[in-house]
């Protein structure tokens, strides 16, 4: 998943579960990802040192890319 999915995905439930019409759903999802965008690599990381190997192969490399992170 990259990062405008993840924005679509915002959109949708801001507009099913909260109400917004799609121009504020878009602009409060565009808030979102740039706040994961900005803040994520720092927050996995600090998941994948707890989860260490329990995670299953390449699901952290995954996540990283999602963020950014190479």
């Amino acid at each position: 998943m990259d990062i405008e999915q993840l924005k679509g995905m915002v959109v949708e439930q801001l507009k099913a579960k909260v109400g917004l019409d799609e121009a504020k759903a878009k602009q409060a999802a565009d808030v979102v990802a740039n706040l994961v965008q900005e803040h994520g690599p720092k927050l996995l990381g600090g998941l994948t040192e707890k989860l260490g190997d329990k995670l299953p192969g390449g699901v952290g490399d995954a996540l990283g890319g999602m963020f950014g992170k190479k």
